[in-house]
């Protein structure tokens, strides 16, 4: 049976079966209870192991991935939920830097442990708006007055949902500040992860400037697109000409981009390496390469 021939690729299954689980959870009409998460995390483990054992193990194995979606994207959802504002205010606040984004002569900025007494339910973290490009970099804490709102439902039925995905960015609430902001002293103390969360953010608002500079206009904004994520240089014109050539997604980085980085490094050093006779005759030349090709990859995966 083709079904029997098929069998040395039954596994590539199981990443469908888990996103089709993760899927399923967003399809519900309703949000489930905490206990549904975990529930169904356990409930996969017990199943997963029973497959191990051996009894019906590809059924058992389909259907242990598709549970164990389902819990991982309600504990994920779980780890990010953020109170959201149900209406507009003007607040003075205080909060700590997480990322900058220049967007020609504007900065964009998500802010966390958002600190004020007008806001209620108070935010994990907000965006906001920035006139002018002021001096601030990931890791400050800034005090300022901003007006804030809840997040953007879709323009249109079916459109893209931007509040969904600011939600599952912890963002609860997104506006523009009046002025400029104050850098202050530190509420609370940062610890190792936002450190180094920091650092990577200021490498990327580097290298965007860096390419940005090297290559003016559009052409820099689509470079640094491509390469930190950052796609705020790109001008209105520009991004509406690639939506209408449908080659807006190409500035979205996704396994495309990692492959074509992955494998020309690999391709690259590898041709350098065998072109070297002593090296390619003694050593495994071609583990090398990969090393570094994952090397690579995990660094773009970083900064982009």
């Amino acid at each position: 049976m083709l079904f029997e021939d098929e069998r040395d690729r039954w596994p590539l299954w199981l990443p469908v079966a888990l996103g089709a689980g993760s899927g399923l959870y967003f399809a519900l009409p309703f949000e489930p209870a905490p206990v549904w998460g975990w529930a169904m995390l356990a409930l996969g483990v017990g199943v997963a192991v029973t497959a191990i054992a051996g009894w019906a193990r590809w059924p058992l194995a389909l259907a242990a991935a598709l549970l164990l979606g389902f819990g991982a994207a309600k504990l994920n959802e779980m780890r990010l939920a953020t109170p959201v504002l149900d209406g507009p205010i003007l607040t003075h606040l205080t909060a700590r830097v997480v990322s900058l984004e220049p967007r020609g002569t504007t900065m964009r900025a998500v802010l966390e442990r958002v600190r004020s007494g007008g806001l209620s339910p108070l935010p994990r973290r907000a965006r906001v708006s920035f006139r002018g490009l002021q001096d601030m970099h990931p890791g400050d804490w800034l005090s300022l007055t901003a007006r804030l709102d809840t997040l953007p439902a879709p323009s249109e039925p079916g459109a893209s949902d931007l509040g969904r995905s600011l939600f599952f960015q912890s963002i609860g609430a997104v506006g523009f500040a009046y002025g400029r902001a104050h850098p202050v002293l530190a509420a609370e103390p940062a610890g190792f992860g936002e450190r180094l969360g920091a650092a990577v953010e200021e490498l990327r608002l580097k290298m965007t400037g860096r390419i940005q500079s090297v290559l003016p206009g559009s052409t820099g904004g689509i470079a640094s697109a491509l390469v930190t994520g950052e796609r705020g240089g790109i001008t209105e014109e520009d991004e509406a000409a690639l939506r209408d050539a449908g080659l807006a997604h190409v500035l979205a980085i996704a396994g495309l981009h990692m492959a074509l980085v992955g494998g020309g490094v690999f391709w690259l050093l590898r041709a350098v390496l065998a072109a070297i006779p002593a090296l390619a005759l003694r050593y495994p030349i071609k583990k090398w390469a990969a090393a570094a090709a994952l090397a690579a990859s995990c660094f773009y995966l970083l900064i982009s």
